[in-house]
């Protein structure tokens, strides 16, 4: 872990004492009479650290500011004043606008080394939970992974997301994960759910209501937009709000001001947006069902997820993560499963997405008293499909075998072309690996001339 100094003095007393303290530490020693922002964010985006010592003698005057700013740019920095006066009072004020510690002139060597040890511990601990929590969004399909590589950046920025995807294939998730690793994750996580809530209650739901508002309104209630205030509101499935209820939300989510049912003060709510859909929302557009402008208030990020049908190479890792989930809430003893198993979940469509699948391997847990999951505790769909696809690979001739060896090729070479034959760049676009295309290659003869020497080894 980097240590970052900053200072107006080169004798300063902090620096001297860190580099005695810790001499194979990295530590950078900044000397600046002014810290301007733009310099502050450069420095900040060009060294992974999470720990800045501020040196209170240098920047007394712009102290608080500079601990903002920092702050700002990075919400995980842990700040060090040091050298400060002994004065109770300007130490708590200090700690209450972000320091994570005062240190005065009179410098207990023990106590820094506690304190960056402290520092480095904690975050060592939070890139483990960090790490924890965007693997719990499980696959190896190259969509997955795009996905799953965007989310640090998405998480730490304040902008409206648009997860898209069929049921159940894990948009609640993704949209949990992303406040997780926001830096609203200690804020709540709030769902409006848009399949379950009539359109006559919207309103008072969503935005609450005063007293005496409605027969019934006995009292003040907060609405969902409130209890969401400081954190991430997730409205799910948005496509199924009727056109006049999208209006009203479209207003909130422009102004992020609200009033309650049968109130006439203007309140505030500051909350992020992470919206969920099922369905093709600029077709929805286009058709006159879903309002244009609140699409484009939506649509800043659009994260896609592809369905289980999709990824069957993504099913093995799925089944052995949520066997080991169900088979722990279940206080079973999971023992594995037979060949039969595997190769039915394979060949199943999965309308249901991963839901389904979750349900299934709850269901043969359940059945499965001796642990280990057998074809036998599947349900008839699952069987059937199984059997129905085993069927169709004995009728196929030698003609239609022909012609799927064509189909690939042609796939291939398309591809090849279209990415100027960059190998790397067609892998990707194929959903396979670079050795999985070479070997492809090989096979239905794209080797082009020049690049078959590269290629003997």
């Amino acid at each position: 872990m980097k240590l970052l100094v900053f200072t107006k003095r080169e004798d300063c007393q902090i620096y001297m004492c860190l580099e005695e303290l810790f001499p194979k530490r990295k530590i950078e020693f900044y000397i600046f009479k002014d810290l301007a922002p733009r310099e502050l964010k450069t420095i900040l985006n060009s060294h992974e650290t999470n720990l800045v010592v501020i040196d209170y003698e240098s920047y007394q005057e712009s102290v608080e500011g500079l601990i903002k700013e920092i702050k700002a740019l990075n919400s995980n920095a842990h700040v060090l004043i040091a050298n400060g006066p002994e004065n109770v009072e300007l130490a708590i004020k200090l700690l209450k606008d972000g320091a994570y510690h005062y240190l005065t002139k009179d410098l207990d060597k023990e106590c820094i080394c506690k304190l960056i040890a402290e520092i480095g511990g904690a975050e060592r601990d939070n890139k483990e939970i960090y790490q924890d929590t965007i693997n719990r969004f499980v696959g190896k399909n190259i969509s997955i992974q795009k996905i799953k590589s965007f989310l640090p950046t998405i998480a730490e920025t304040h902008c409206n997301v648009l997860i898209v995807g069929e049921t159940g294939t894990g948009k609640e998730l993704l949209a949990r994960i992303i406040h997780q690793l926001s830096p609203r994750r200690k804020g709540p996580f709030i769902i409006l759910d848009c399949t379950t809530l009539q359109e006559t209650i919207f309103e008072s739901e969503v935005f609450g209501y005063e007293k005496g508002a409605f027969t019934g309104a006995v009292g003040s209630k907060k609405g969902l937009v409130e209890l969401a205030d400081g954190g991430t509101l997730f409205i799910d499935e948005i496509g199924e709000l009727p056109l006049p209820l999208q209006k009203k939300f479209l207003r909130f989510i422009q102004e992020k001001t609200f009033m309650r049912v049968g109130g006439t003060k203007i309140l505030k709510a500051d909350v992020r947006i992470i919206a969920a859909t099922n369905r093709d929302l600029e077709e929805e557009v286009r058709s006159g069902n879903f309002r244009s402008d609140l699409y484009f208030r939506l649509n800043t990020l659009i994260l896609e997820i592809p369905p289980l049908r999709e990824r069957p190479d993504d099913i093995p890792l799925l089944v052995e993560h949520f066997v080991k989930v169900k088979a722990h809430e279940l206080n079973r003893d999971f023992k594995g499963f037979s060949k039969g198993f595997m190769e039915s979940l394979l060949k199943y469509q999965w309308p249901g997405n991963v839901r389904e699948l979750i349900n299934i391997i709850e269901r043969a847990l359940i059945l499965s008293p001796s642990g280990y999951l057998t074809e036998e505790v599947l349900p008839e769909g699952i069987l059937k499909s199984h059997e129905k696809s085993m069927h169709s690979r004995e009728l196929m001739d030698i003609n239609e075998v022909v012609n799927l060896k064509e189909f690939e090729r042609e796939l291939v070479l398309q591809a090849l072309k279209k990415y100027n034959w960059n190998q790397t760049r067609t892998a990707e676009h194929l959903g396979i690996s670079r050795k999985q295309l070479i070997n492809k290659m090989k096979k239905y003869g794209l080797i082009k001339e020049k690049d078959k020497s590269w290629l003997k080894g």
